[in-house]
């Protein structure tokens, strides 16, 4: 009978605790086809990573990259900014990966036999709203650099997520995907647009290092 007590009062604890745990655990943007299947990035604490078994890059030679997205945290007290700043931002990232790989493998806008697709996104973003200002008149014209700095102001990168998709431009099916969550060069007391763009160009780098080894076998 006391086996039986104690077994209940643990039991009781158990599942009193556990909404908290469930609650504590983060949540996926959803950007990703799926999140099943990923694995620790040996190179990157922190990071996750998903390989398709049987896979190999030497069948690629071009690369498309797909619109980059900034998907904003459903709790982000601001989700509006201005379309000057946002192309600032995704134009640096896309730039990224274009200089780490052309001229080798030349980054192309149609779909094909070769071809490997990439999908980009800065996830979970939270957004102040901005003060009205000198920058709030700045004429359409304003430079890509001025632009992204006055984004990356406004941008609060903690708790953001980079996260990547690569597609066979054939047959569509999934080859690889990554989900990180540190953006390299960061601490917590000091994160920053210009983290996650280290964090971008270190993982494009790798990207054509692997593709350089696997064009080699």
């Amino acid at each position: 009978m006391k086996e039986i007590k104690r077994w209940s009062i643990g039991l009781m604890t158990a599942l009193l605790l556990l909404p908290a745990v469930t609650g504590a655990a983060e949540k996926n943007s959803g950007f990703l086809e799926s999140y099943a299947g990923m694995q620790t990035d040996a190179d990157r604490g922190g990071a996750m990573i998903y390989r398709k078994p049987g896979t190999t890059l030497a069948k690629y030679n071009r690369i498309a990259i797909a619109p980059v997205e900034i998907w904003f945290h459903p709790d982000s007290r601001y989700k509006g900014i201005d379309p000057d700043q946002l192309k600032a931002i995704t134009d640096a990232m896309r730039s990224a990966i274009v200089d780490a790989l052309e001229p080798r493998y030349p980054v192309v806008d149609k779909l094909g036999t070769g071809v490997l697709q990439v999908r980009l996104a800065i996830t979970d973003v939270n957004l102040q709203k901005k003060k009205r200002g000198l920058l709030s008149f700045t004429p359409i014209g304003l430079a890509v650099t001025a632009a992204k700095d006055s984004a990356g102001k406004r941008i609060s990168m903690a708790g953001a997520a980079l996260e990547a998709e690569l597609h066979d431009a054939v047959s569509g099916e999934r080859v690889g995907a990554l989900l990180d969550r540190k953006p390299k060069d960061a601490t917590e007391e000091k994160l920053s647009w210009g983290a996650i763009e280290n964090t971008l160009k270190f993982y494009a780098q790798r990207f054509r290092a692997r593709l350089d080894e696997a064009h080699k076998r």
